[in-house]
């Protein structure tokens, strides 16, 4: 079976799901890091950290950015973010309207 440019791109496309937010929050108060630091080494707005730690409906993001706080909070890998496949990704606009389409 040949698969298409979309289903290798989205079979590529991995997520990091938080395992905890008040252990990420945690190792920020340890680590001196506030939402806009730990965001500028993420590549990331402050309200972005902010959501990941409080707001129960965004806890997750790019395995680049859960790589760089990781990074940068000095943990192990995999110690604040689990892999989460696309497949099981929260759905999003684009997503809906190519079932619209369908």
């Amino acid at each position: 079976m040949r698969t298409t440019r979309y289903q290798t791109r989205t079979a590529r496309r991995r997520w990091m799901q938080l395992r905890d937010p008040a252990l990420l929050k945690t190792y920020m108060e340890a680590r001196d890091f506030s939402y806009a630091r730990l965001g500028r080494y993420a590549g990331v707005s402050r309200q972005f950290i902010w959501q990941l730690v409080n707001d129960r409906t965004q806890r997750t993001c790019s395995r680049e950015v859960g790589r760089l706080i990781e990074e940068a909070l000095s943990v192990l890998p995999g110690t604040l973010f689990m892999p989460r496949l696309s497949s099981e990704a929260p759905e999003t606009h684009s997503s809906r309207k190519k079932e619209r389409v369908a």
